[in-house]
């Protein structure tokens, strides 16, 4: 028995020390045991601390276009980032993979998402007030910032797809998805409540290359 619980506590360890280990021989090896050790079978989620702590999902969807106006189809533009960082969650990817939630927060005119929170509580019962209308130097200010950072991913993602010389413009799409309550967790009945909206083409820049994959070769569904 003492032999027996050796084992285990020694295989999880192992497993573990793997899974958070930066690229190797012996991980590349043995990541499918790894992954479906740590996401399959002891998948994390906040609801041991947080029972509903997430208030929505949210996709970046990219566009492109080249100089002959000729346009591709959607692609996801932040599944790259997130499975660069389940394959090195102790590298740069844990600050990468948020960057996209960074620039559509600043897109949008806003950095802070519990100070929006308070806004749209505000604008949901005083829509006239002055904090709705975004007209401010700060909100301008800040979706400025939001376009440049949009604008730079998508032109990463738009040279990755496409490897040609001659992009024009990229074009945005977010989709916000709601988080199932912890409430509704043995419903099997719900489903998530979809919103979202698109950007204007933004004009496609010349910009140093990430050390990582942004999009699939399988357009967005």
């Amino acid at each position: 028995m003492l032999a027996v619980s050796a084992y285990i506590f020694i295989s999880h360890f192992f497993l573990i020390f793997l899974y958070l280990s930066p690229a190797n021989p012996v991980k590349a090896a043995m990541n499918p045991v790894i992954h479906q050790y740590t996401q399959d079978l002891w998948a994390q989620n906040w609801s041991l601390f947080a029972p509903e702590p997430l208030h929505n999902n949210t996709a970046l969807l990219v566009k492109c276009k080249d100089d002959a106006s000729k346009e591709s189809q959607w692609y996801n533009i932040n599944a790259g980032m997130l499975d660069s960082l389940h394959n090195e969650p102790l590298g740069p990817f844990v600050r990468l993979s948020r960057m996209h939630l960074t620039a559509i927060r600043y897109y949008q005119g806003f950095s802070d998402p519990t100070s929006e929170l308070f806004r749209q509580k505000i604008c949901g019962s005083d829509p006239d007030n002055t904090v709705c209308k975004r007209d401010d130097a700060s909100s301008k200010t800040t979706k400025q910032m939001g376009t440049k950072m949009l604008k730079r991913l998508g032109s990463v993602a738009c040279t990755q797809l496409t490897k040609s010389n001659k992009l024009q413009d990229v074009k945005f799409r977010v989709l916000f998805a709601s988080v199932k309550p912890y409430s509704e967790r043995m419903n099997q009945q719900w489903k998530p409540e979809i919103s979202g909206f698109e950007t204007e083409w933004l004009k496609f820049e010349q910009v140093a290359p990430l050390p990582f994959k942004l999009t699939s070769e399988e357009p967005a569904t």
